[in-house]
């Protein structure tokens, strides 16, 4: 077939056009890129939750997409950070993790200065740090088999969880490796007076835990252990999560708890080191500290809110549930991550000094 060379440079023109088009929405769609932020979380019905009232509300909102992850831990963002590959931009951390990671400087400051400014005032303050903030409380509590202490009479303290004359029966207590060791209960139940735990007396502590010792049915080491003991009546009174303890008693299951005197704790939302979207993780983080999107979390997970503002959009009975909400955060007892942290002249931290004291105790 012949073309002329008006029929040429027509089809010329249509192709560099076509051409033209092309380019422009492969840069709008460039445009429209809002990228991603990696978020490493602890996985399970807790991730799953998350997903529903952060992940996926965050991607719709800013498009930026959310890519997750599972297993923060202090030993992975070691490694990241000094093999020069961080790979996670957002990750979860407990309080003692986040102050070595700090000491070690392996994690971002927060940038307070742009972002969180109409929030900060409506956070609960002990959980605002330079590199990190607290996403949600969670307690572990006293708590009881209401068969074996039916109506008011039961267990109140940790006194009377050591009381085994006037509460008699097995306890569950956690071990002294698992994660929150029994040292701040066992002083409690020794005399010390909540607000003058720290720093904890060690030698105390397992004098206090040798008493009580013999009564000990487990040294619990893991979430779902105490409740299911006190639940089939292999314990009588011990040291559960608020979480599975209220899931239980829903349930039907013969269990309840006090809020006296329960540990109170919290896990930080942080930026591991040269974190390579840093705008997107600090985008994100703000998001999840805003007070509707802490309410839809705790609406799914039996959690505090650091944000008090999340109150405002719960019902009360689902908010007297919650360790934050006022009438039960002055009951409860504040870990102090900052003290188990902390080192000693001869270099090792009170974590590593109570797993010590715990390994010679226990084969005693």
């Amino acid at each position: 077939m012949k073309y002329s060379n008006s029929t040429a440079i027509g089809a010329l023109c249509t192709a560099v056009f076509g051409l033209a088009l092309g380019a422009a929405g492969f840069g709008s769609a460039l445009a429209q890129d809002k990228g991603h932020v990696v978020v490493a979380s602890w996985g399970g019905s807790f991730q799953e939750d998350q997903r529903k009232a952060i992940f996926d509300p965050f991607e719709e909102a800013t498009g930026i997409e959310v890519i997750e992850a599972t297993g923060p831990s202090l030993a992975k963002i070691r490694a990241m950070v000094e093999s020069g590959n961080t790979e996670w931009d957002v990750s979860g951390m407990v309080p003692g993790d986040l102050l070595v990671l700090e000491r070690e400087g392996l994690v971002e400051k927060l940038d307070y200065e742009s972002y969180f400014k109409d929030m900060l005032d409506d956070i609960v303050p002990e959980v605002v740090h330079p590199y990190g903030i607290g996403n949600f409380f969670y307690t572990k509590v006293i708590a009881y088999n209401t068969e074996a202490f039916p109506g008011d009479d039961h267990p109140d303290s940790w006194q009377d969880v050591w009381n085994v004359e006037k509460y008699p029966g097995p306890r569950a207590i956690d071990a002294g490796d698992w994660v929150v060791p029994p040292l701040e209960y066992a002083l409690m139940a020794d005399g010390v007076a909540p607000d003058a735990l720290y720093p904890l007396d060690m030698e105390r502590a397992y004098a206090s835990m040798t008493k009580i010792k013999p009564n000990v049915a487990k040294f619990t080491t893991s979430s779902a252990m105490a409740p299911q003991m006190l639940v089939d009546g292999e314990a009588v009174v011990g040291a559960a999560t608020l979480g599975r303890v209220v899931r239980r008693k829903n349930e039907g299951a013969p269990i309840d708890f006090t809020w006296n005197q329960g540990l109170i704790q919290f896990d930080y939302w942080i930026i591991p080191k040269n974190a390579p979207n840093y705008e997107n993780a600090m985008k994100f983080i703000e998001f999840a500290t805003r007070p509707e999107i802490q309410a839809e979390m705790v609406k799914l997970q039996l959690l505090g809110p650091v944000n008090l503002k999340a109150f405002d959009h719960l019902s009360e009975e689902r908010a007297q549930l919650l360790p934050s909400h006022p009438s039960n955060l002055d009951k409860q007892v504040f870990l102090s991550a900052d003290w188990w942290a902390s080192v000693g002249d001869d270099g090792k931290s009170n974590v590593v000094k109570n797993q010590e004291m715990w390994n010679r105790w226990s084969l005693q």
